[in-house]
């Protein structure tokens, strides 16, 4: 794994890397990633606004988290959008593992096997979450790093050019960006420390160059609607053990077997490689490498408007270590055994994948198949039994696959769904006012309780309050419909007022029915 290492054979086994990693998604169009649901079908209404202005507004403001709205509409202007969200989702990947060889070669000073483990950590929990913008938010971060420090002989191009790259991270994602400041603070002070001159000009110019890309973004995000966003701060500097085991669970995707297989050999071969002092790094990345994990552990779990902030620094972390460190040259038949042992496990996984996304295409296209069935200008409501998140690893069935959102697809079928994730200072795509408190509905009626198993009485209470709430839906919509999200099938297909229109692999479908049907004899 040390030694003299030829690019045209790092960029070819990235590039075979990258095509097996692509398998999963040659097989299916739209893969059950979570949110990659919403954001299908808010680039829809991005790239036809006329067609979904009875419901939908569209209000652009420099928001940062955009990477998808920017971009992927211009695409559905020679594909199909779920063709064109497919293809952002494959760029997202291909930006993260070569970020991670180009940062490992510019770092290093030479071209590396080991930044190509990244590729074991492409299928994640953040990627099965659907959180598109991040990702690729993140693998620009990471090539942005490189840029930077390959211009470390060159200090104003060096602030030019991640004065540019920082505003483009910032568009994508904010966390991205927050990771991007905390990689080149650190490796700007250990420049410095490195270079023993503590002499006010060379104080001001790493200075400039850590803090000077940052103060456009900073600006934009002041005047933005995401600037205005609040909430609290959960530090929970108690709950270490529950951090860790958020490090673990990102790197998990609700296959059990792969899921031990990609942990196992991973801390493995972390294990044995710091036994045998394989690991190495430039002296000024010292300060950078170990900061991740320090800030990994005493991060908050949700900061203002932002959840899953310990497990986003745990993947982000991962991927710039692969980069970050070197191979020491020791005990070589061992390194090659451990590299061959990981292309194995990273083909496990790759297969597994590739066997449950080709599982679940057909109950994707189950869901399709219904939604053509819904009238044109009705509303689909959702009933989600269980809202919280219980991690891959505790519950596999619950992630494997994702389709609690899937419901948001009957969007292209000309429905109302006020079920979307659409918030203003995180989407520049709204509900129209009359359709908000819809959405609020939704969001107010969603139990977050761990413990919250609702019952038969429970759904038939929320459907007696949906409906004194709005007594005109009937009048507004041609018709309405309910999707009852019950995976394990623990509640009665009957329910009072509604008429069962089809069972789907996790919901039924019902329909409101007339008011003349729900009367007593009728």
């Amino acid at each position: 794994m040390a030694g003299g290492v030829l690019p045209s054979r790092v960029w070819g086994l990235w590039l075979v890397g990258t095509l097996l990693a692509s398998v999963p998604l040659l097989i299916t169009s739209i893969p059950p990633l979570g949110q990659h649901f919403y954001n299908i079908v808010r680039i829809d209404i991005l790239s036809h606004p006329a067609s979904y202005a009875g419901n939908f507004v569209v209000r652009w403001d420099p928001l940062p988290d955009l990477a998808m709205d920017l971009t992927v509409p211009w695409l559905t202007r020679v594909m199909p959008v779920v063709w064109a969200a497919w293809l952002f989702v494959v760029v997202e990947l291909g930006l993260l593992t070569s970020g991670c060889v180009m940062l490992s070669r510019v770092v290093n000073g030479r071209w590396s096997w080991l930044p190509l483990s990244s590729f074991l950590l492409l299928y994640n929990w953040m990627l099965i979450r659907g959180y598109d913008n991040f990702l690729f938010g993140l693998g620009l971060c990471i090539w942005a790093i490189a840029l930077h420090i390959a211009l470390r002989g060159a200090t104003v191009a060096r602030i030019v050019a991640s004065c540019c790259t920082a505003l483009i991270i910032y568009f994508c994602h904010l966390f991205p960006l927050a990771v991007f400041a905390l990689v080149i603070g650190t490796w700007e002070l250990g420049c410095l420390i490195q270079e023993g001159k503590f002499r006010i000009r060379s104080l001001t110019l790493h200075a400039a160059a850590s803090l000077l890309p940052l103060v456009v973004p900073v600006v934009l995000l002041a005047h933005s609607s995401t600037g205005g966003l609040s909430g609290s701060i959960d530090f929970g500097l108690v709950h270490i053990r529950t951090k860790i085991n958020q490090w673990l669970d990102v790197f998990t995707i609700g296959n059990r077997g792969a899921d031990v297989a990609i942990l196992a050999s991973l801390g493995l071969t972390l294990i044995i490689g710091s036994l045998l002092r394989w690991w190495t790094w430039k002296p000024e990345c010292r300060i950078t490498v170990m900061a991740l994990p320090l800030v990994a552990l005493f991060a908050p779990f949700s900061a203002f408007a932002s959840y899953g902030v310990v497990p986003r620094c745990a993947l982000s972390f991962a991927f710039l270590l692969t980069a970050l460190v070197d191979v020491r040259a020791s005990t070589p038949r061992l390194q090659r055994a451990a590299a061959l042992a990981l292309v194995l496990v990273f083909g496990f996984r790759i297969a597994t994948v590739t066997h449950d996304w080709q599982a679940a295409k057909p109950t994707i296209d189950a869901y399709r198949k219904s939604f053509t069935s819904l009238k044109v200008g009705s509303v689909l409501f959702q009933y989600k039994q269980d809202t919280t998140y219980p991690s891959p690893r505790k519950d596999p069935r619950r992630w494997n696959p994702y389709l609690d959102k899937v419901v948001a697809l009957a969007t292209l079928n000309g429905v109302l769904v006020p079920d979307l994730y659409l918030k203003a200072g995180q989407q520049p795509v709204l509900y129209r006012g009359e359709n908000a408190a819809l959405r609020r509905f939704q969001d107010d009626s969603e139990n977050g309780d761990i413990e919250f198993k609702a019952n038969d009485a429970m759904l038939r209470e929320w459907s007696t309050e949906l409906q004194q709430r709005f007594p005109d839906l009937q009048s507004r919509f041609t018709a309405v419909y309910l999707a009852v999200f019950d995976p394990y099938r623990r509640l009665s297909e009957i329910l009072p007022g509604w008429r069962l229109v089809a069972t789907l692999p996790e919901h039924r479908l019902y329909e409101l029915a007339s008011p003349s049907a729900r009367l007593p004899g009728s």
